[in-house]
């Protein structure tokens, strides 16, 4: 099959609720609005002259670190040196971050500077008064590097985090990830059993396979102890039908929602179907997931499931090569199994009517880098905008702040080419303990990326995660006005719906009932402002 370069996001990453401090946030428009007004730190055009980069600064500082970061952590120290600078690293568990990060903000423990996962969160931010803007002048001043490569792919990025008194968030870019759409993965040793040499194509061979994972003994126990697929996958069923339920999309050039088209319907009354017949595991209301690393797919790794589609494709990489990156799923199968477990990549199932594909998204990236209330202060402000230019504008240092220091924590390979990693420091709690990682640079630079990527590593994701015509792109990438007052609720009363119907609680025409319910409780306030947003953008 032809393969087509067209731009997705991966997903899906790590929406966030913040159940805590969108409770104890709550008070009529006025007060929010000078709350906004105090934090935000932007009133006067232009740039801060009494910014003084020599001066010693602490910051709060927050993103995604994946374990401890030691206190003599060298990429810290570094960074600290250089900048002079103090960081006080926001230790969160990341299993337990939206909680904790909700009682925090709540409290009024605000960090300078910290990653949100998605523009309705942003914006929830920005209204609660917990983030302060920064202006384009600003912007081109101290982070000229990190705009030129935004604008090197999209310069229309940053229309989606801006506000009439400037900029609410720093946007990312999602590549070279980005290209290629979410993993489907099987377990290679079910197929083989089951005399598959290759995976399905079309939603009548998965439905097939599905079904034999379920009932023909694929582990070879001698028991009906294995099911065909649990909620990840689900996606690629919505898609074989032409959807994915949780994004806005185009009808007859008008943006829709695409949880009540009518071919949701179609998804879930065979979803329904495979649930009745047993071939859905009953845990899949809970997820996949059960502990750990949250895009491990514990059901597939014990042997629950035979397919899954959780985390993106990198989570399911195989080592091509010594010192090459292997994927936390692939880790959790070669222990669980001691070495005789396998995977295999498919393509996204084929439906009736010529649709397939799951999450694609474009360019930009779901995340965003923020600045806390109290970085209003220029001397706050400016300095971490320029750590992040540096980082982001040099190849040395983002290398050091990516990896470790070379030499010490990683080597390039025998091709000159491959950064290896050296033992120790090569999963993402080791790099994490040395402030590596996505400590400092939370975001990728695809420029750089680029530079130590072999041509097999490119030509297996391709092969296994790049299909031509597959996928469904969010439309609506930026926060609607209401969406704080409406979405949350609307996708709860979507999830709860949706799963009385696959569970057999509820008949198929209940969707009918939900599409209404939907329209009435916010949902035709966010089309009517989803198409209003289009028309700016057409």
């Amino acid at each position: 099959m032809k393969k087509f370069n067209f731009l997705i996001l991966v997903l899906f990453l790590f929406g966030i609720l913040i159940a805590g401090c969108s409770s104890s946030t709550q008070g009529d428009k006025k007060g929010d609005e000078k709350e906004i007004a105090k934090n935000t730190g932007s009133d006067t055009e232009g740039t801060n002259d009494d910014y003084d980069p020599n001066q010693e600064v602490e910051l709060e500082w927050l993103t995604y670190q994946y374990g401890h970061v030691a206190d003599d952590a060298p990429v810290k120290k570094f960074l600290e040196e250089k900048f002079k600078v103090k960081f006080n690293i926001w230790d969160m568990d990341v299993n337990e971050r939206d909680s904790l990060l909700g009682t925090k903000l709540s409290a009024g423990n605000i960090p300078d500077i910290m990653t949100v996962y998605g523009d309705t969160d942003l914006q929830k931010f920005y209204q609660q008064g917990v983030i302060t803007t920064f202006t384009k002048e600003e912007l081109e001043k101290y982070m000229p590097n990190y705009k030129a490569l935004i604008d090197k792919y999209d310069e229309g990025i940053w229309k989606f985090a801006e506000r009439e008194d400037g900029y609410i968030g720093i946007p990312s870019l999602n590549l070279p990830d980005g290209n290629y759409a979410k993993p489907v993965v099987y377990r290679k040793e079910w197929l083989e059993k089951l005399g598959w040499n290759e995976p399905p194509t079309t939603l009548e061979e998965f439905e097939e396979l599905m079904y034999a994972f379920r009932n023909d003994d694929p582990n070879g126990s001698g028991k009906k102890d294995t099911y065909g697929l649990s909620n990840s996958a689900f996606m690629n069923v919505y898609g074989a039908y032409g959807v994915y339920p949780e994004f806005w999309t185009l009808r007859d050039d008008k943006v829709v929602w695409s949880g009540i088209l009518p071919e949701t319907k179609e998804a879930l009354r065979t979803l329904a179907k495979w649930k009745e017949d047993g071939v859905i595991s009953p845990d899949w209301i809970t997820g996949e997931n059960t502990g750990g690393y949250w895009a491990i797919s514990n059901a597939f790794v014990n042997g629950q499931i035979g397919v899954s589609s959780l985390g993106e494709g990198y989570h399911w990489a195989e080592r091509l090569f010594e010192g090459g990156w292997q994927g936390q799923n692939i880790d959790a199968l070669e222990q669980q199994t001691k070495g005789k477990g396998g995977v295999v990549f498919g393509q996204p199932p084929v439906g009736p009517d010529g649709k397939f594909g799951n999450i694609v998204a474009g360019t930009k990236g779901s995340a965003y880098l923020a600045f806390g209330a109290n970085a209003s202060d220029p001397q706050k402000k400016y300095r971490i905008m320029e750590i992040l230019d540096t980082i982001y504008g040099d190849y040395d240092t983002y290398l050091l702040v990516r990896n470790g220091e070379k030499g010490t924590h990683w080597d390039l390979g025998e091709d000159g080419v491959t950064i290896v990693q050296k033992e120790g420091f090569q999963s993402a709690d080791e790099l994490a303990q040395i402030g590596a990682h996505i400590t400092f640079a939370p975001f990728g630079n695809p420029d750089f990326a680029q530079r130590n990527v072999r041509p097999e590593g490119r030509e297996y994701n391709e092969k296994n995660l790049l299909w031509e015509g597959a996928g469904y792109e969010e439309v609506v990438k930026a926060a609607l006005p209401s969406d704080t007052k409406y979405k949350e609720s609307l996708i709860k009363l979507q999830q709860e719906v949706f799963t009385r119907i696959i569970n057999g609680d509820a008949n198929i025409d209940k969707f009918d009932e939900f599409v209404e319910d939907w329209k009435k409780d916010g949902g035709d306030q966010l089309t009517k402002e989803a198409n209003e947003w289009y028309d700016t953008i057409r």
